[in-house]
């Protein structure tokens, strides 16, 4: 049996975060088009990336709201056990 645990985090300002888990969401709650590595997220949707079974994204992700202080973004991670 693979076991996980479940990490949410919220953000308002840009944010450098390391993966270090098998699935990463960002969801968009803002008004504003938010960017994870230049990568658009529209307000009111989601980004996912997600690895297969036993994979560990180490990736360093740049949220960034291009100046906005009205920004907010969920940041959801899967990490395995």
């Amino acid at each position: 049996m693979v076991t996980y645990t479940t990490e949410i985090q919220y953000y308002t300002t840009n944010q450098r975060i390391i993966g270090n888990c098998n699935v990463i969401t960002f969801v968009n709650t803002g008004t504003i088009t938010m960017y994870v590595n230049n990568f658009p997220v529209t307000a009111g949707n989601s980004f996912t990336i997600a690895g297969n079974q036993n994979e560990l994204d180490l990736t360093e992700y740049l949220i960034d709201f291009r100046g906005s202080t009205i920004g907010e973004v969920y940041v959801i991670k899967k990490i395995n056990r």
